[in-house]
Order: C-alpha cells, then sequence, then structure tokens
C-alpha cells in the first residue's frame, strides 16, 4: 500500500508543478533564447509583460509589478512555461503641499534654513533654486517656475531632504 501511495505522489509530481520561475524588475528587458524557432507565445496578463518573438528568441519587457504564466510553444508542440514575478520600482514619496520636507517659495524669494553642521549640499540642477551655505544656515532662492530637490548632508553622514517648488 505505501509503495503504491508513493508511487501515485511521484507520478502526480510533475503535473503539480508550475514554471521554471522568472523573477524580474519593472522596466527591465531580457531575451529568453532557445535552439529552435518559437511558434507562440501567450501571457497571463498582457499588461504585465510587452512580449516579442524573433526566430529563437523572445524579447520581455517587465510593464508593471505583478505575477503572470508566459508560456512558450515550439513548432514540435513542446512548450516551457515560466512563472513570473516582476517586482515594482521604486518611487520618491509623494509630498503633499504645506507639508514637512516641502518648500514653496515664489520666484526671487529667499528662505533661510538653520543647518548647524552641514557638511555637504546637494542642489538638482535644473535652474529652479539656487542654494548658498554659510556654515550655520543654508539660503535657498527661487529662480525660475518649477520644483527641484535639495539634501543638506550633516558631518555624520545624515541627509534631510527637501522638496522645493517655485511659483
Amino acid at each position: 500500500m505505501r509503495a503504491a501511495l508513493i508511487a501515485v505522489l511521484l507520478a502526480a509530481a510533475p503535473a503539480a508543478r508550475g514554471g521554471t520561475p522568472l523573477a524580474l524588475a519593472e522596466r527591465q528587458v531580457v531575451t529568453l533564447e532557445f535552439d529552435r524557432p518559437v511558434a507562440r507565445i501567450a501571457v497571463t496578463d498582457p499588461d504585465l509583460l510587452a512580449l516579442r518573438a524573433q526566430g529563437p528568441r523572445v524579447k520581455v519587457a517587465a510593464a508593471r509589478a505583478g505575477k503572470a504564466a508566459l508560456e512558450i510553444a515550439f513548432e514540435d508542440g513542446a512548450t516551457v512555461v515560466y512563472d513570473v514575478t516582476v517586482e515594482a520600482a521604486r518611487r520618491p514619496a509623494a509630498i503633499a503641499p504645506g507639508a514637512p520636507g516641502e518648500m514653496v517659495l515664489q520666484l526671487g524669494e529667499e528662505r533661510r534654513l538653520r543647518a548647524p553642521g552641514v557638511a555637504r549640499v546637494l542642489l538638482e540642477e535644473n535652474g529652479v533654486a539656487r542654494v548658498r551655505s554659510d556654515g550655520e544656515s543654508v539660503t535657498v532662492t527661487g529662480v525660475s517656475p518649477g520644483t527641484t530637490s535639495l539634501v543638506l548632508v550633516d558631518g555624520a553622514g545624515a541627509r534631510t531632504t527637501w522638496a522645493i517648488r517655485v511659483r
């Protein structure tokens, strides 16, 4: 009885097994290459992956985060199945207007920030603002409409980030 049960479980194991895992990051593109031309490709979530088959190659582009099954079939009827997992790209946290860490300036307006011990001042170079430091404080001036980022780094390496919006 025990041997018969083991035989049944072994016979069922390949059928229960999923596809080969394929882990991607959002916006990542990979090319799968096979030893013969691809006849057909199918995916359970067409919004997740952009697919293009050219001969023995399949170009897979991850469009958004999620999971899907990808099936690649060949002329002889053989198929390859992938369980695709796409991890989301990290995005900066949106800062609500007037929230801590946001500064709104008018054109030409200057704002002074206390910054004792500031070692480095990093400003996104896009012409929206100008920054100068005098050791104990940082002065930010609105130059042109738009948004930019300011990072203040102290001597210990701690960072303080500001989103600057100039109107």
